[in-house]
């Protein structure tokens, strides 16, 4: 299969847009925003990483979410739902199942959408520092931008469960399988959405964080 290339099941992509949109505009709704204001937190939450790539990184052309409708339509259903419910969606925060299983598409999301990323770049001839850099960014900058958006600090950059992390390990396995060992693109793909997922769910099952570097963080004063 040397000219394969791996794409994102539709099913699964238009799930997790779906569930990425209820989640952002839930966010959106909290902070009192406006259904315009939902909307576009909505938006940014399941689609920013795609932006960025596309609008600042490889710009070839229009975005990926501007040349299938779809993408808009199930945004714009996720943010209608939230507005139609109104503070009942907030019973989806505290839902075992709901947050399970935003959870383990997350985990999936991360490393498939960063392949998808990195494919791209690679076709546009980047070279493979930037390459990972996009896979990451198609990965983790949907929730990146919406924090900044939202002017928070990002949430990705902050000690905490491995994210970012397992997403840079991940698109390294990657480039490391199609460069090194000849894999061809969907050969490569598996294994490295694979380890995103399972490094990302042990570290939200035994609690494996981050930390700040050592003398750098604000200490707390005495009073």
């Amino acid at each position: 299969m040397p000219d394969m290339l791996f794409s994102v099941p539709l099913p699964f992509d238009y799930g997790a847009t779906f569930l990425w949109g209820i989640s952002g505009a839930i966010v959106g709704a909290r902070r009192g925003y406006d259904i315009s204001g939902v909307a576009a937190i909505a938006l940014i939450s399941s689609t920013g990483g795609g932006l960025l790539r596309d609008g600042i990184f490889l710009q070839n052309g229009p975005p990926a979410l501007l040349q299938d409708p779809i993408y808009l339509i199930i945004v714009a259903t996720a943010a209608l739902l939230v507005l139609i419910l109104g503070t009942r969606t907030r019973e989806f925060q505290y839902n075992r199942f709901f947050s399970s299983t935003v959870q383990y598409v997350d985990a999936l999301g991360m490393g498939a959408y960063a392949v998808v990323g990195m494919q791209l770049a690679i076709d546009s001839g980047i070279g493979v520092p930037g390459v990972v850099l996009i896979g990451i960014i198609n990965g983790v900058g949907g929730g990146i931008l919406r924090d900044l958006v939202m002017r928070e600090e990002p949430q990705a950059f902050k000690p905490g469960t491995l994210t970012v992390l397992a997403v840079f390990l991940s698109c390294l396995l990657f480039v490391a399988l199609e460069k090194v060992f000849a894999y061809s693109a969907y050969q490569a793909a598996w294994p490295s959405i694979v380890m995103a997922f399972v490094i990302r769910l042990l570290s939200v099952r035994y609690n494996v964080r981050t930390r700040p570097l050592h003398g750098f963080f604000p200490q707390v004063k005495e009073k």
